[in-house]
């Protein structure tokens, strides 16, 4: 089975809004989908702020805020699903842009953030087979999990961190 879901703004219609604001005093917007056991989701971030918890069930869920309510025109958000895979990509505005993504367990979880922080919160680190996070520029946080592998290339002009997480 395969699931497109895309958003931006302008075509709130096309998903399920749930939860609350990240927080009540900046304008805020989300998107859920279904999911399955053992997939793997693939992560693509612009610049700003994110958190990645864990999922209470089988479903992926985005919720982000902008600091002004023109800015919410601008955040685009696309979720395809295609049986055990999945792809979300989350592009805000450059100024002040925060967002969470839920993820179930047991999924493996690769990350690309292009610059800003990210924290990798997901309960158990065993319910994770394979967890993979990089950031160009910024900071990367993953406390459950522990490193296999990490590195980081300052070759090109900007800086890179890429840490693979797994079970040991």
């Amino acid at each position: 089975m395969r699931m497109f879901v895309r958003l931006s703004s302008l075509a709130l219609g096309t998903v399920l809004f749930v939860g609350p604001a990240l927080s009540e005093s900046r304008p805020s917007d989300s998107l859920e989908t279904d999911f399955v056991v053992n997939g793997r989701i693939t992560i693509v971030l612009s610049a700003g702020g994110y958190q990645i918890e864990e999922s209470p069930d089988n479903r992926i869920r985005g919720r982000w805020s902008v600091r002004n309510e023109s800015q919410l025109a601008g955040v685009e958000a696309d979720a395809e699903v295609d049986g055990s895979k999945a792809k979300i990509v989350l592009d805000g505005p450059t100024n002040d842009f925060r967002a969470t993504i839920e993820v179930p367990a047991h999924s493996d979880l690769f990350v690309r953030l292009s610059a800003g922080e990210l924290s990798i919160e997901v309960g158990r680190p065993e319910d994770y087979s394979h967890v993979e996070a990089s950031v160009w520029a910024g900071e990367l946080s993953a406390a459950p999990f522990q490193p296999r592998a990490a590195s980081s290339d300052r070759s090109s002009g900007g800086a890179t961190a890429s840490t693979s997480y797994g079970r040991a």
